[in-house]
């Protein structure tokens, strides 16, 4: 659900951050003292900039029991699904407290699950009694049954701003279809992008942003260095979508003409709901599979696929429409040479498959391919992938979205 558009802040950086160690206002993050601990552990008392709006009440009204047993919603609206609601008076890093209530009593044949859940349905029963029932107790009914699981760390590298960003996409209380990142005609509601959280399976529209981002990266540049096609190329090719068609849908955009390519990326996902990466490298005239879990049985496969792929590209990159830059395009290009990348782990699963891809379409790196690390990180390049895609330069709406995070983190 769109809420508005507001111009982008011209003090965020690409990333999306002022810088890795303090806010825009100076505030400095005591973190090197830290880095071997859970940044989430520490608070930052520095308020925000102040925000022209007033903070969002996220309260439960008795009114609302009835929206928290909702049925799943696919409509953008307020009414639809939500996730659990928020605490109150929640400080931006959780730390142990010194003191704690004492816990409720229940028998001890109960586990405290059961005990959360036939709590509720008394919730719920009662109100249909229309018996009184504060909001309090409802709210904290709630918040001994849900609890963030993914928070910021210090290898995150994250300014204040973007830690306040970060609990805001991942908190709960706000509709899932909400959209919170908008660049041209695609976009990522809360709900995409919480599959970013670790364990879950990432949604095909992440790792397409990711490729929008790469690609509005070089709109600028008049002889592009690299290009990162979207997954959607892959399955236009195995449908036998004409060239014409392809020429329409990814000229001038996606495949801007350029006489200095050295790089192109291209993301698939196989019906296996597996994903790997097409890189073909034009310095060294040919193209590399980049794949975290090789099976023997499929690497054939894959491979006739970029066969047919690296053809195609071929036919699109001397068409007429590709203009001046079609001489600069190397006739060998559909025979080049299809090797794979070096140190990549077979990781004999397709559970993170998602991650190294997007970890591999980084092209503003230099990409060697017999260097290639074997070290994934998930935690961090989820957590940074959704705060880069979020609060970066290109989302349209950015600037509102981390307007709507400090209101948010004002009134919790």
């Amino acid at each position: 659900m769109d809420r508005g558009y507001t111009g982008r802040s011209p003090e965020y950086s690409l990333h999306g951050k002022v810088s890795s160690k303090s806010d825009g206002d100076g505030s400095s993050l005591l973190l090197s003292s830290q880095l071997n601990e859970d940044m989430s552990e520490y608070i930052l008392d520095s308020p925000l900039p102040n925000v022209p709006r007033n903070p969002t009440e996220w309260g439960v009204n008795a009114s609302d029991i009835a929206n928290l047993t909702a049925p799943d919603s696919d409509k953008d609206e307020r009414g639809g699904q939500l996730t659990a609601p928020m605490r109150k008076n929640r400080r931006l890093f959780d730390t142990p407290r010194g003191t704690a209530s004492a816990p409720a009593k229940r028998s001890r044949g109960a586990s405290c699950s059961k005990v959360i859940r036939v709590s509720f349905v008394h919730v719920v029963v009662v109100a249909a009694f229309k018996l009184s029932f504060t909001v309090v107790d409802c709210g904290t009914l709630w918040q001994k049954s849900t609890k963030m699981t993914f928070k910021p760390h210090h290898d995150m590298d994250l300014n204040r701003a973007d830690t306040v960003l970060f609990k805001f996409l991942f908190s709960d209380g706000h509709p899932l279809e909400e959209t919170l990142v908008r660049m041209r005609e695609y976009r990522l509601t809360r709900r995409q992008i919480q599959s970013l959280v670790p364990g879950r399976e990432i949604d095909a529209r992440v790792v397409e942003m990711v490729a929008m981002r790469n690609a509005c990266s070089i709109q600028h540049l008049r002889h592009a260095h690299y290009w990162n096609l979207p997954p959607k190329f892959a399955d236009d090719v195995i449908r036998g979508v004409s060239t014409e068609e392809l020429v329409e849908r990814y000229v001038p955009f996606w495949v801007k003409p350029s006489r200095y390519l050295d790089h192109i990326f291209v993301p698939v996902e196989d019906i296996f709901m597996h994903w790997w990466c097409m890189v073909i490298d034009f310095p060294n005239q040919c193209a590399y599979l980049l794949d975290s879990w090789p099976e023997p049985n499929m690497v054939t496969d894959r491979e006739k696929l970029m066969r047919t792929m690296l053809g195609r590209l071929h036919e699109v990159m001397t068409s007429p429409a590709y203009g001046p830059a079609a001489v600069y395009t190397p006739s060998k290009l559909p025979d080049w040479p299809i090797r794979r990348g070096q140190g990549i782990p077979n990781c004999n699963t397709s559970n993170n498959s998602a991650s190294w891809v997007i970890s591999w379409l980084h092209p503003e790196g230099n990409f060697n391919p017999l260097q290639i690390s074997g070290v994934l990180d998930d935690y961090i390049l989820r957590g940074n992938t959704a705060v880069l895609l979020a609060g970066g330069t290109f989302n349209a709406i950015g600037n509102l979205v981390r307007i709507w995070a400090a209101d948010w983190h004002g009134g919790v």
